[in-house]
């Protein structure tokens, strides 16, 4: 009689680190997001590395033909549970763009080999890290380019929902030309401050 097994490999979820004691992050005011300071408890942080990755990718500041359509990519970095303040704090220590993404004025797709190259792209990350840091992927960021506001549109919140449903994962929305952004976390994309820090 033969018998049939399969190995399966299991990954354990992702759960964010407990925040011990308060990040103590120097925000450059200059790059904040474009919103007066929110009640809400969730916070992003950017990193320079992070957004330089992002402003250059998206030309941000410029009026080009690579940023007339959507943009986007991958927010790279670790979560923090505040259980004291019950928030989390995201800090994206880099970003990956979707280099091969298709894009319109309207929206963004990742196809599946957008997706492997930015997983492998984040591999290659890790392999370059200490095991101890491995990074995640904590949210995503898109573009909303020309006269568009930046929010969260309906497209947006489906793969919010989709893709980036946990409450440590965030979304940024960024408009390159009127040179302002927004952040969101959680399924319900809930609007948080958003921060990039002097260094």
């Amino acid at each position: 009689m033969n018998k049939k097994f399969s190995i399966h490999e299991t990954v354990s979820e992702y759960i964010p680190k407990l925040l011990e004691k308060n990040i103590s992050l120097e925000k450059n005011d200059e790059y904040d997001s474009d919103i007066q300071k929110l009640g809400t408890l969730n916070e992003i942080f950017l990193s320079q590395k992070a957004k330089e990755t992002i402003f250059g990718h998206i030309d941000w500041n410029k009026d080009t033909a690579n940023n007339s359509v959507e943009q986007g990519g991958l927010l790279i970095g670790h979560s923090y549970e505040d259980k004291k303040k019950k928030r989390i704090i995201g800090y994206a220590k880099n970003a990956i763009p979707a280099l091969t993404a298709k894009g319109s004025m309207a929206y963004l797709k990742f196809d599946h080999h957008t997706w492997k190259l930015m997983m492998d792209n984040l591999d290659a990350m890790n392999d370059d890290s200490e095991k101890n840091e491995e990074l995640q992927v904590i949210g995503w960021y898109h573009t909303h380019p020309g006269r568009l506001s930046v929010f969260m549109s309906g497209t947006d919140l489906h793969t919010q929902r989709t893709m980036f449903s946990k409450d440590w994962q965030f979304a940024i929305v960024l408009n390159p030309q009127k040179q302002i952004w927004r952040a969101f976390s959680g399924l319900d994309a809930k609007e948080c401050n958003g921060y990039i820090l002097k260094s």
